[in-house]
């Protein structure tokens, strides 16, 4: 492991902005980690994580020592005829993790299949497709904290999930280093098909396997998300609002086809559709555009983060103005 200076993160960026990290390095384990702790303390500077930078959107300097982590582990840690529990490291790229599961015959995540990003940063976003999200299967995450360099094992409780949230993101949002998650899986499938157009798919095709259920998905998202080496774009940009029932009523009294789903006692609402319904597929804010199949998609042709911010605030005062309804952001700036 090389602890690098002033290295461009161009390309560990799916947005593929340009941005120069003061130092940086990729640890593999504890006594790499532990190695650049003390070349950061030596030097005073902070630490900043990132994962696999598919959910970020860079700043065009980053000060400090970057750390991304690629130990990529990979074991079974308990194991029934009914469920298996295994311990993933941060490292590993997620949809390797998916597609290893479904061959070794543990299931659960297929609806999760083909998004991008590392395994550490799916606790964080808590990430979720077509009605599953990875906080269902999630056991515990560990990981040092920044700080003390003291080990934590959280866990789910412990990690406070919400949508597309959890303490990662809030309390100790910047303080950790997350090293390994573990997963509770089932071995006899259940295949959840209820969002479409899977489910259409199921009535014209006849209830899937998991496997099948993860081509589907992974057909579905080739469809609509392009590639980041093709188009840079970081996925999905909006979370899909959450409204009371009361506010979707009288939405839906103005605007009947308006996608939506039920959410407990709220109602969540498809963000793409709001902002196709103002126009914007394919429209441009300087270098960053609305991808013109899916229009939560943004893409980067050559901006900075203060272009793709710009963009995404136009967006989200054009929703604002024609529905009442805030747009939050994903990707979360990296400075």
């Amino acid at each position: 492991m090389k602890i690098q200076h002033q290295v461009n993160l161009q390309q560990f960026n799916t947005l593929s902005i340009q941005s120069v990290a003061e130092y940086f390095a990729q640890p593999q384990n504890f006594t790499q980690i532990q190695a650049c702790f003390d070349f950061a303390q030596h030097n005073s500077l902070p630490i900043k994580v990132l994962g696999g930078g598919s959910n970020v959107v860079m700043n065009d300097s980053v000060s400090g020592l970057v750390l991304q982590y690629l130990g990529d582990t990979f074991e079974v840690i308990a194991e029934s005829d009914s469920d298996v529990t295994i311990c993933v490291g941060a490292g590993l790229n997620w949809h390797s993790l998916v597609m290893m599961c479904l061959d070794k015959g543990f299931f659960g995540l297929e609806n999760l299949a083909y998004i991008p990003g590392h395994v550490g940063a799916a606790p964080v976003q808590n990430i979720g497709a077509y009605g599953v999200e990875v906080k269902d299967y999630i056991k515990r995450v560990n990981g040092v904290y920044l700080a003390n360099r003291e080990t934590f094992s959280f866990d789910n409780v412990q990690c406070d999930f919400a949508y597309r949230e959890s303490c990662f993101k809030q309390a100790l949002d910047g303080q950790c280093l997350i090293t390994s998650v573990e997963f509770r899986l089932p071995k006899i499938a259940n295949v959840k098909i209820d969002y479409s157009p899977l489910k259409q798919m199921s009535q014209e095709q006849g209830v899937p396997t998991p496997r099948e259920l993860a081509d589907w998905v992974i057909d579905v998202r080739k469809s609509k998300l392009p590639e980041p080496l093709e188009l840079p774009n970081a996925g999905s940009f909006f979370k899909n609002p959450v409204v009371s029932v009361a506010k979707f009523n009288a939405l839906s009294e103005k605007f009947p086809q308006m996608p939506n789903y039920s959410d407990g006692d709220q109602v969540k609402l498809a963000a793409g559709w709001l902002i196709d319904q103002c126009g914007l597929k394919g429209q441009y804010f300087g270098p960053v555009s609305v991808h013109q199949l899916q229009a939560l998609v943004l893409i980067n042709h050559g901006g900075n983060a203060l272009d793709v911010e710009s963009a995404a605030q136009a967006i989200k005062s054009k929703v604002h103005a024609q529905f009442g309804i805030e747009l939050e952001q994903e990707p979360r700036t990296f400075m």
